[in-house]
């Protein structure tokens, strides 16, 4: 076995993984009583739901390659997506900044403590998310070429 094929074995084990604990998490969501413990566990869900979805879009990646496109095509691809990927990141860290600014407004009025809990870990996934922006941003020209 050559090492593509052990790297898309090896993809495919943890998109199994991925899904049983999609599965998982659904199931214990079931089973709590407050918000706020659905609200983390439906988090987690969804991390692995998407983790799952980014392993299937590599499997693809990897199963597709060589690409079967003509050679301008794949060529103009390689100049063109990178800077689409980063006009839509760019489009999206605006929003960000507005959501930020939201969560920052309202964590100063609230006494709450839970609602300040709750918002203090949106803020922070908030900042994760434009972290992984960020780096996508200074990494997709070499990622795609």
């Amino acid at each position: 076995m050559d090492s593509r094929e052990q790297l898309a074995k090896l993809i495919e084990e943890q998109i199994g993984i991925e899904n049983e604990s999609v599965s998982s998490f659904a199931e214990t969501e079931k089973k709590v009583h407050t918000g706020t413990a659905g609200l983390l566990l439906r988090e987690m869900r969804m991390d692995s739901q998407k983790h799952a979805s980014v392993l299937e879009a590599v499997l693809e990646i990897l199963r597709a390659y060589p690409s079967s496109k003509p050679p301008w095509e794949e060529a103009f691809g390689k100049l063109v997506d990178p800077v689409i990927v980063k006009r839509e990141i760019e489009k999206h860290k605006v929003l960000g900044k507005s959501m930020q600014a939201l969560l920052a407004r309202e964590m100063m009025n609230t006494k709450d403590r839970i609602i300040l809990a709750l918002l203090s870990h949106i803020a922070q996934e908030e900042r994760r998310h434009n972290e992984l922006l960020d780096a996508i941003a200074k990494n997709c020209e070499t990622m795609i070429r």
